[in-house]
């Protein structure tokens, strides 16, 4: 009897050290530097010898990724890529001004008529052109999350010119991180112009693998086209940008930090200028807070003094210019998007801001990138753009039933 008791005594004393020791070397397995985690997803790179080099095809980067700080931040510009455009040569690069040859000015003004720029000197400098940099210095220092969500970005279009609706998307592809962009979706509004149907799939197809086109069957208006391509976006923050702007150095980090912080935050980036006669980028000021008059004009306010002593933090907006912005999908789709009722564009800035800033979110503005100006002499499209932006302005204020809206009948 005496026996068996010892007996159990050591099997117990030996099963509570079994699962001691189980658990001490399951802590240290877990939390070793240099222990391999066997994955589909390792597994995959080990046996892949031959494809590119992927951002976690390494053990050590792997188990980074893995057990990073939540709060760890890095520099995202990608360097070699700098160099590469820094060496580029040719009409329009680094943003000179460029100017066509004497024997082009009918085939400029022809196109003039058409676009409202300089579409034929589009035509001769390179889609894929470089841009200076002249973010404030202290922004090409500055570090951003590493835990970054990727973007979908939504360029809603009709009847852009081909080259300058190209030069959007190779912007986006050469200056965003690999990792941060999801896709881009062109959502043609039932363009007319031959060169946007097969040349564009064609065009798309062979060199841009991140680009989908989506084709509305019939004239819509940049809110619903906006809203189709946000309807099929898969990443988690929606980007939206015009068909003929261009994206900076290191342009979407700035933009999603923010809204990694607090996905209820809405980003609008500074909009430098592309001249519409010469391409020649400049800079349009060192920022401004959105604003607007009694009659619902958008108007550009002076900085806080506290914001202009921190020229590389975002400061709050209260309203945005429309065009450009970035916003988490989940929040987007909370504030039911865009108003599907507000017709071709105008007044939609006014409608999602009100949103954003009644419903718990905030507006911030941060760091660069460049539109190209339109001329007036394409004056057609622009006296029919001011009246419908009238009318969707009335139905905003019909929507929201803002305090005297009398005033803006009369």
């Amino acid at each position: 009897m005496k026996r068996n008791v010892v007996s159990l005594i050591k099997f117990f004393l030996l099963a509570i050290f079994t699962v001691f020791l189980t658990v001490v070397v399951f802590r240290y397995v877990r939390t070793s530097p240099n222990h391999e985690i066997v994955t589909p997803a390792v597994a995959l790179i080990n046996n892949d010898g031959d494809s590119p080099r992927n951002p976690i095809d390494s053990r050590q980067n792997f188990n980074d990724h893995l057990y990073q700080d939540d709060d760890e931040k890095i520099d995202w510009h990608d360097y070699k890529k700098i160099e590469e455009e820094a060496k580029r040569t040719g009409i329009g690069e680094h943003g000179r001004p460029a100017f066509l040859s004497p024997s082009l000015d009918v085939l400029k003004e022809k196109l003039y008529q058409v676009n409202g720029f300089n579409a034929a000197l589009s035509d001769e400098i390179s889609m894929n052109r470089s841009v200076p940099d002249i973010r404030h210095r202290d922004c090409k220092k500055k570090k951003y999350l590493r835990n970054l969500d990727s973007v979908s970005v939504i360029v809603s279009f009709h009847n852009e010119h081909f080259s300058t609706l190209m030069r959007t998307c190779w912007s986006v592809i050469n200056r965003s991180p690999a990792s941060l962009l999801e896709e881009i979706i062109l959502v043609d509004d039932a363009s007319t112009k031959v060169e946007l149907k097969k040349r564009l799939d064609d065009y798309v197809a062979e060199h841009l693998p991140k680009v989908k086109v989506v084709r509305l069957p019939e004239r819509s208006g940049l809110i619903k086209g906006r809203l189709a391509g946000a309807k099929i976006a898969k990443a988690k923050v929606l980007v939206f940008l015009d068909s003929h702007s261009e994206a900076n150095i290191n342009w979407l980090p700035p933009l999603l930090e923010p809204i990694a912080q607090n996905y209820k935050t809405c980003v609008c980036p500074f909009i430098d200028v592309v001249a519409y006669e010469t391409f020649e980028y400049r800079a349009q000021d060192e920022g401004a807070r959105g604003a607007f008059d009694w009659e619902l004009y958008y108007k550009r306010l002076p900085l806080l003094p506290e914001d202009v002593q921190n020229p590389t933090e975002p400061f709050k907006s209260p309203v945005m210019a429309g065009g450009l912005f970035a916003i988490s999908a989940k929040f987007f789709w909370e504030l039911g998007g865009y108003d599907p009722q507000l017709d071709i564009w105008g007044g939609e800035q006014y409608e999602l801001s009100f949103k954003i800033w009644q419903c718990g979110g905030q507006m911030k503005r941060r760091l660069f990138r460049k539109k190209l100006q339109k001329s007036s002499r394409s004056m057609d499209g622009r006296i029919r753009g001011v009246y419908l932006q009238k009318a969707s302005v009335f139905e905003v204020i019909g929507s929201w039933k803002l305090e005297r809206a009398e005033r803006f009948e009369s």
